[in-house]
């Protein structure tokens, strides 16, 4: 595996105000939001791209029926302002690029392809949350566009997952997702393994 550097694009996916301090935080969000810092200004350094990746609602959209079962109706609340806000403590710049998602994957309904193919990326490098579902679900259609694809294990975080017949805490849903990813679509390191590789 080649460090961080360039032909990659560094994607992180809904580090939003909601997961961090919201309703729906993930297991130490302070810390996370620390580590994808620190990780961001290392790409800076690099001259790697940054995206960030929100998944917000417009007024009168709904988070579609699987969601809208698994949460209920009011869960769309948190994906509009502020909770649906980059948290701030991540250092986003103004100049840098913004997807908007309306699902899961960071590629469906947006622009996102195009972005990379401008970029010449033909990595994706993938931070952010939550492991199992989002991060997973672009590294997915990421890896069905050729894209060669790297989660940074230790700027991800997971929530637990409670629905009928489970009860797995967030640390074995983590661990669980990192290794199907690792198995069948991605390259799976931890941060300081990316940059002095």
């Amino acid at each position: 595996m080649r460090p961080l550097g360039p032909g990659d694009a560094l994607i992180v996916i809904d580090v939003q105000r909601k997961y961090v301090t919201g309703p729906l935080a993930v297991p130490d969000a302070a810390g996370l939001v620390d580590r994808i810092a620190r990780f961001t200004d290392a790409a800076r350094a690099r001259d790697v791209p940054l995206v960030w990746v929100t998944r917000e609602l417009r007024p009168g959209v709904s988070m579609g029926a699987a969601t809208t079962a698994g949460y209920g109706a009011a869960v769309a609340e948190m994906f509009r302002s502020p909770a649906a806000d980059l948290h701030p403590g991540l250092g986003a710049r103004d100049d840098e690029i913004r997807v908007v998602k309306p699902r899961q994957s960071a590629f469906y309904g947006t622009d996102l392809e195009v972005v990379l193919r401008t970029l010449g990326a033909g990595r994706v490098v993938l931070a952010g949350v939550t492991t199992n579902i989002c991060v997973q679900a672009t590294a997915q259609d990421a890896r069905a566009r050729d894209l060669d694809v790297l989660v940074v294990a230790d700027l991800t975080a997971a929530l637990p997952v409670t629905a009928a017949g489970f009860d797995l805490p967030a640390e074995q849903v983590q661990r669980a997702t990192l290794a199907t990813l690792a198995h069948a679509v991605a390259t799976v390191r931890p941060a300081a393994a990316v940059l002095s590789a």
